[in-house]
């Protein structure tokens, strides 16, 4: 694989959160599309980068999940804002896939080994919605898709299906 680009775009964040969101509560691809009257190719597509996420679209998948679109657009927000203190350019632009780094990055994770074995979140832990968080342990919570584009040990680990302590990222482990 190329070397990622470290540019990606809100809609791109908005999407690996929405998905993470799916992910954390268990939810099929396929009854997303039931909700938002798409198929489940359709929106299998716009998971993957492949189609666009449409503003509607954005909207009524928030709604399905109970949560208000603002809600996840200020974690976007809050993500756009980290990903700059780490050098990434983060666009209100479209990008085609093989441009954005942070969506590729997140299709990378969520084949990987360590994605397709982890468990549901459990009950208790932060929702994908509260990030990032800084811990009082200088340690940052981040939808681990966002952490696998920003720490290369968590890269690593879950390309080889690796357990690592914890679940939040060591500031240091970003430079």
């Amino acid at each position: 694989m190329t070397e990622m680009q470290n540019v990606t775009t809100y809609t791109s964040i908005c999407m690996i959160l929405l998905r993470e969101l799916r992910m954390e509560r268990g939810v099929h691809q396929a009854q997303v599309a039931d909700w938002i009257g798409k198929t489940p190719s359709a929106w299998t597509k716009v998971e993957a980068g492949k189609s666009p996420l449409q503003f509607e679209t954005f909207v009524r998948v928030c709604f399905s999940f109970q949560v208000q679109p603002s809600t996840v657009m200020a974690t976007a927000e809050r993500y756009a804002a980290l990903l700059r203190q780490h050098k990434w350019a983060v666009l209100a632009t479209e990008l085609d896939l093989n441009e954005d780094g942070l969506l590729r990055y997140a299709q990378e994770y969520w084949a990987s080994p360590g994605c397709r074995n982890s468990l549901p979140n459990p009950w208790g832990a932060p929702s994908v919605l509260n990030g990032p968080l800084y811990n009082p342990d200088n340690t940052i919570t981040l939808a681990s898709a966002i952490r696998y584009a920003l720490d290369a040990n968590f890269r690593a680990a879950q390309l080889n299906n690796q357990v690592l302590p914890g679940n939040a990222l060591q500031p240091e482990a970003l430079y």
